[in-house]
């Protein structure tokens, strides 16, 4: 219900859902609705025990908020598949200044 509550506030600048145990199947339908706010300019997703998967499932949702300057992904577990999924994603990210795994 989170998702789906998150997605009708597209004024939202700062989300921080840091240790609210979401899990990768968690962060799946977050991701979905993430992708809509444009005008977030700073993300907390940290000690959610994502893993690779569900990091993965992130860089394909940041990668379209080009106003995205924090983005907290640390103590998830992510892995050298899920690094390298971040590293193409935040490359397009040219106003993210604050980067945390």
């Amino acid at each position: 219900w989170v998702a789906q509550a998150v997605r009708e506030l597209t004024s939202l600048t700062s989300l921080d859902l840091d240790d609210n145990h979401i899990g990768p199947g968690g962060v799946w339908s977050l991701a979905e609705s993430v992708r809509e706010l444009k005008s977030l300019t700073s993300l907390d997703l940290g000690s959610n025990n994502i893993g690779s998967e569900g990091v993965r499932r992130v860089a394909e949702a940041v990668r379209e908020l080009t106003s995205l300057t924090s983005l907290d992904l640390d103590d998830n577990h992510i892995g050298p598949g899920g690094v390298w999924s971040l590293a193409e994603s935040v490359r397009e990210l040219k106003s993210l200044t604050s980067l945390d795994l």
